[in-house]
């Protein structure tokens, strides 16, 4: 759990550092650096591991026994798959309340990944996993209004912060979750005991 704790949080520490740097240096003009920029490093690579997840989950149910377990499998690489396609389209940004959609995906492939991981030794850190992504759902949410209300400029120093926290939670999250996924769908497969 520590090697991908530890890589979760590297990548959280890259976007932290790129994008505040891109504000204090060249004020949000390296697009590139900008990870509040549809096209940033962050947001290519967290389309990267949707993808990556959804071909993780699609081996991990053709490996799987039949069951709850290999039925999890699926669901996962259905909403990765989902994931996927809106983050290269960008849907979600034509879409009025995009969050009150987004949050049951995010939700229904937490409870499935939790279900896959279930009474395995990456149960764990798939929790800690879901656990960031839902943080940064809460932080996109919550946080420009946050900022608003502590009297701070959304074209400051602290608003770059909690994008840099959103952006960051969201891709330690994907890093870690790939990381469990990629284990658990290399081990043998259990006898699902609930299967039917």
């Amino acid at each position: 759990m520590r090697g991908a704790a530890a890589a979760a949080v590297a990548a959280a520490g890259m976007v932290m550092a790129t994008q505040l740097l891109d504000f204090e240096a060249w004020h949000l003009r390296v697009r590139l650096l900008d990870s509040s920029y549809e096209w940033s490093w962050s947001h290519l690579v967290s389309t990267g591991a949707m993808g990556a997840g959804a071909v993780l989950c699609a081996l991990g149910a053709h490996a799987g026994a039949p069951g709850r377990r290999r039925r999890a499998w699926r669901v996962a690489a259905l909403l990765f798959a989902v994931l996927l396609a809106d983050s290269i389209s960008r849907l979600h940004e034509h879409v009025p309340h995009w969050p009150v959609v987004y949050a049951p995906i995010v939700a229904g492939l937490g409870a499935a990944v939790v279900v896959v991981a279930a009474g395995r030794p990456a149960a764990r850190l798939v929790v800690a996993a879901v656990a960031l992504l839902c943080l940064s759902l809460v932080i996109h949410v919550v946080g420009p209004s946050a900022v608003r209300a502590l009297g701070w400029s959304p074209y400051g120093f602290a608003f770059q912060v909690k994008v840099a926290l959103k952006e960051g939670s969201e891709l330690g999250g994907w890093v870690m979750l790939l990381i469990a996924l990629a284990r658990l769908a290399a081990s043998p497969p259990q006898r699902d005991r609930y299967a039917a």
